[in-house]
């Protein structure tokens, strides 16, 4: 038999009225108590979402402030190795591999974002990397075969250990030509960072694949013996670095990280042989990281 309201009628138990108050009275003393068990709940999945990608900013943190790993003193000092790379670079200047740029200012007190090991250095990045960008390619000048070329986009994908979708290519005989006139090509072990608009400050250490790329959207580092390419990525993906970008770039009209910019940034520079120690101590430590998401 249904009642009007279409629900079917079933018995229900009926405790006495004084239980009835008790039980109302008991449940609204405790639903409080589920609220905010729901609250705190809500609070640790976030934590626990978070947390991850917390504890690697934590480890580079550490990596960059030359906290993971100990520093050995038969491996030199970072001032030792900061005296070769400015031989080195003098070097190319006079066999006009690289251009002679004009002297950066000299860091200050204020600059200096956190205390480092005395075996490191703190250094300006266009002291110690040959930064640049790409001849220009105009559009006109786009082809739908020959070879890759780069924008923001792509780098991000590649950033992201994902296959970008090309969409611009340039003929190879403009390549060929660009390598014949002695502009600087991509090669392996570089690293290109982004530097424009919402994509800002992504990285990648190129490969062995053949590409070109759009200047003033992204930005090259060139390999050097000095310096472990690796070392520089963990770097630009520390908190120290980006947040830095952050400020700089946020207070732009003009939403981009030029190349004069990355110039005067700051790097803590080791030496060389804990470079490597540091990177492999990283990736030691990271994949921990990846299996608590899992």
């Amino acid at each position: 038999m249904k009642s009007q309201s279409g629900f079917v009628e079933q018995p229900i138990c009926v405790p006495p009225i004084k239980e009835q108050h008790r039980i109302v009275a008991k449940i609204e003393e405790l639903l409080p108590f589920v609220d905010r068990y729901a609250k705190a709940y809500e609070k640790l999945e976030k934590f626990n979402a978070k947390f991850p990608e917390d504890m690697k900013k934590s480890i580079l943190q550490y990596a960059i402030q030359g906290k993971l790993v100990e520093q050995r003193a038969e491996e030199g000092t970072a001032e030792e190795l900061y005296q070769q790379i400015q031989e080195e670079k003098q070097k190319l200047i006079a066999e006009k591999k690289i251009k002679k740029e004009k002297p950066l200012e000299e860091i200050t007190e204020d600059e200096i974002p956190f205390d480092i090991p005395e075996s490191w250095k703190w250094v300006k990045m266009g002291k110690v990397f040959n930064i640049h960008s790409s001849k220009r390619v105009y559009a006109k000048d786009y082809t739908k075969t020959g070879v890759p070329f780069y924008r923001s986009m792509e780098v991000v994908s590649l950033a992201k250990g994902l296959e970008p979708t090309i969409q611009y290519y340039i003929p190879e005989e403009q390549y060929q030509c660009f390598v014949e006139d002695g502009y600087i090509m991509p090669s392996k072990d570089d690293l290109l960072i982004t530097c424009i608009g919402g994509s800002i400050g992504w990285s990648w250490i190129v490969d062995e694949s053949k590409f070109y790329y759009k200047d003033g959207n992204v930005v090259a580092f060139d390999k050097n013996n000095f310096i472990y390419t690796k070392f520089l990525y963990y770097w630009l993906n520390s908190f120290s670095f980006i947040n830095q970008v952050k400020i700089d770039v946020g207070g732009t009209a003009y939403n981009a990280l030029t190349i004069d910019m990355l110039k005067n940034y700051l790097i803590p520079l080791p030496p060389l042989e804990e470079q490597k120690r540091i990177v492999a101590k990283i990736e030691e430590l990271l994949p921990f990281c990846d299996q608590l998401i899992k």
